[in-house]
């Protein structure tokens, strides 16, 4: 399985490449450091369901052949541990980076390579590390309005598990990278970034990570947003059962598979 995808994503890659012909060059310039920092409230939640405060920034740098990202997400707040009654502090967070860079001035084919590292207590890991490679597809590259991007590659993921020995925690995954965004007008644009694993060893070990989003532009630097995420993995980690006393039971419970998660915000851009 795991050769057959190899062969795929180069056969998908050369024919990316094959497409970018060079037709309707528009030839990418160095643009300013981007940078956009979002104070946000959730109200709703998977395995933290209850109220959280969150920051979100995003760090974008676009040269004249690669763009580079970087983002950070932090959520404080108390939260539901599990499905039992205790109720407990959370600090979830995650970093991640990334580079595409064009394999032509037309901007439709590209490479990829990310790193992220996230921690979540709640859904059975302190830490979880992963690094993705991979090619992708820009269909509307000279359309302002439009973005649609298609990217496939391989991610390899790496728990540092709560519960340790109780699942794989080292995963190698096929990976799907779907991006779609529509600027409606010049205040009011929507999107969704997505990122589909399979198991390559065991295809009914899968994980999606969607986050819709739509921001209104309020002036020049200041927008409202509103979020829905979903994080859902089909193999959940295990946690220690907490009783209603508040103490471990010795028994050991699945997380919750899905986060369900919806955010409102203000974002500055600089």
């Amino acid at each position: 399985m795991r050769c057959k995808f190899v062969t795929f994503l180069f056969l998908f890659c050369l024919h990316a490449f094959s497409m970018d012909d060079g037709a309707g060059d528009t030839k990418v310039k160095s643009t300013p450091l981007q940078f956009q920092g979002t104070f946000g409230f959730t109200l709703t939640s998977g395995n933290s369901d209850t109220r959280i405060l969150t920051f979100d920034s995003d760090v974008k740098k676009q040269f004249e052949r690669f763009i580079h990202y970087i983002r950070l997400n932090l959520a404080y707040g108390t939260s539901r541990y599990g499905s039992g009654p205790r109720i407990e502090t959370t600090n979830n967070w995650a970093i991640s980076t990334r580079i595409d860079w064009f394999t032509s001035d037309s901007k439709r084919s590209y490479l990829f390579i990310s790193t992220g590292l996230t921690g979540n207590k709640f859904k059975g890991y302190w830490s979880r590390r992963n690094f993705q490679l991979g090619a992708g597809y820009s269909f509307f590259p000279e359309v302002d309005t439009l973005r649609l991007k298609f990217g496939l590659g391989i991610d390899y993921s790496k728990d540092n598990l709560v519960v340790k020995g109780t699942l794989d925690d080292e995963v190698f995954f096929a990976l799907l990278k779907p991006e779609f965004e529509i600027v409606v007008s010049k205040n009011l644009k929507i999107g969704n970034n997505a990122n589909c694993f399979v198991d390559f060893q065991k295809l009914n070990n899968y994980r999606v990570n969607s986050k819709t989003y739509l921001n209104l532009r309020v002036t020049n630097r200041l927008a409202v947003s509103f979020n829905f995420t979903l994080n859902y993995d089909n193999k959940p980690r295990f946690i220690p059962e907490i009783g209603e006393n508040g103490k471990p039971t010795g028994k050991l419970t699945l997380a919750k598979p899905s986060d369900k998660i919806f955010n409102i915000g203000i974002s500055i851009t600089v």
